[in-house]
Parts: structure tokens; C-alpha cells; sequence
């Protein structure tokens, strides 16, 4: 299987069309999808990306939930309700809609960031302050994790 690595960082036009990374264009044809889903991250600051099989995976994992419980229902209205399936162009672009533009705050550039079986879209300052959180919560573990081994 072909992952989503790396991060790239490409030009978002007036009408929110915006190339796809070449490599992730190439990743999802390889997984036989002509096509991307956006739907928005929960806490509203980037957009998750991925193919129609991890969204039916994802649907999967919902669908062994209580059928009546709330869990289901509100993961359920969140990842399916606000999801757009959508074409990649003959030029390598996807028409990002203006929702989804506006609540990630994306304007002039984004960074596509590979996550494996997915991939997300950020404002450039909002993924560097990311990535500076999640390191240090790494760092953090790693150091809580030698402090164990030595019986601290």
C-alpha cells in the first residue's frame, strides 16, 4: 500500500482551486480513486483529505457504535454529513468549497501534510504551530518513558 508522506506547500487561487501534490494524485490513482474526500477536522483548523476507502472504513468503525447512542449519531452527522467527495482536474486541482476555506482560515497558501492513510490541509503558520506541539508532546512521552525504565 502506498502512504501519504511528507508536506508540501502549494498556491491556493482566488476560487480555492489547488494542486494536489503529485506524489498523493499518484497515491490515490494507486488505490484505484480518481476522486478525494475533504471534511473538516473537528477542531476546525485544517481539513482532513483521504480516499473513499478510508471514509468507508471510518464508516465501518461508526456503524459499531450503540445505534441509538449519541456517540454514533454525533460521529456520524460530523465526518458524513459535512464530507465532499471531490474530482481532481486535468491540471492536478481540487476546488476546495468556501466553508471549508474559511473555517480552516486557508488564504494565498496551504501545506498538505501526509498522515499514511490520509492527508490534511493547513494554513502554513497554523501546521508550524502544530508541529511544534506535537514534538514536544513526543519528546515529553519519550523522556517520561526512560524516566520509567530507570525506576524513576
Amino acid at each position: 500500500m502506498s502512504l501519504f508522506l511528507s508536506t508540501h506547500r502549494n498556491k491556493i487561487d482566488k476560487k480555492g482551486r489547488v494542486s494536489v501534490p503529485a506524489r498523493f494524485r499518484s497515491n490515490l490513482l494507486g488505490r484505484g480513486y480518481e476522486t478525494v474526500v475533504l471534511f473538516p477536522s473537528f477542531e476546525g483548523n485544517c481539513i482532513n483529505a483521504c480516499d473513499m476507502g478510508v471514509m468507508e472504513g471510518l464508516l465501518e468503525k461508526i456503524g459499531g457504535f450503540d445505534p441509538f447512542s449519541e456517540d454514533r449519531e454525533s460521529d456520524a452527522d460530523v465526518l458524513m454529513a459535512e464530507a465532499v467527495e471531490l474530482s481532481i482536474d486535468g491540471d492536478g486541482r481540487i476546488l476546495i468549497p468556501a466553508e471549508m476555506i474559511e473555517e480552516a482560515g486557508l488564504a494565498g497558501e496551504c501545506v498538505f501534510a501526509g498522515r499514511g492513510d490520509s492527508f490534511q490541509i493547513w494554513r502554513p503558520d497554523a501546521f508550524e504551530a502544530r508541529m511544534k506541539e506535537v514534538k514536544e508532546r513526543a519528546r515529553l512521552k519519550r523522556q517520561r518513558g526512560k524516566s520509567l525504565e530507570r525506576g524513576e
